[in-house]
């Protein structure tokens, strides 16, 4: 019963981390499901596992295949499906993506609204704004340790 138990959870917290990453509850049930089987597996058998279509799991597959979280083999019209374990480097990624796509727009939003208000509003956007410019730091100081980090591993 402990190792079902334990399956359930590794999904749950899998599919958790994709959502947070923007990938679907399905992108993360189907890679989970991948990394703990033994061997590759078919659409087919994904959807009977899963109890979802196969049409929203050839998506995810699709999905998953074009970010390297999962790679394919065909063998005559079937196709098989095999979890490339992918964690560290799609976290790595995460810093520098949050940084370009939402840290930094942001700032710039914060700066045009302080120059257009109120000297009531002022204050409170100045603090906002200090905050996203420390997250920046600590975005940059992440970004570069694994910059250096990955360096070492590359040349050590």
């Amino acid at each position: 019963m402990k190792a079902k138990t334990e399956r359930r959870k590794f999904i749950e917290i899998v599919e958790r981390i994709m959502v947070r990453w923007g990938y679907t509850a399905t992108d993360g049930k189907v890679y989970a499901l991948l990394l703990l089987s033994n061997r590759p597996m078919t659409i087919t058998e994904l959807a009977k596992e899963t109890g979802l279509s196969r049409s929203s799991i050839s998506v995810s597959l699709n999905r998953l295949v074009r970010e390297y979280f999962v790679t394919c083999r065909r063998e005559g019209k079937t196709k098989y499906f095999t979890a490339v374990p992918a964690f560290l480097e799609k976290f790595l990624r995460q810093p520098k993506e949050i940084l370009e796509r939402e840290v930094r727009p942001l700032e710039e939003i914060v700066k045009s609204m302080i120059e257009k208000s109120d000297d009531d509003m002022k204050p409170r956007l100045e603090a906002i704004l200090d905050d996203l410019k420390k997250l920046e730091c600590v975005l940059e100081l992440i970004i570069r340790v694994e910059e250096e980090e990955s360096e070492c591993l590359t040349n050590g």
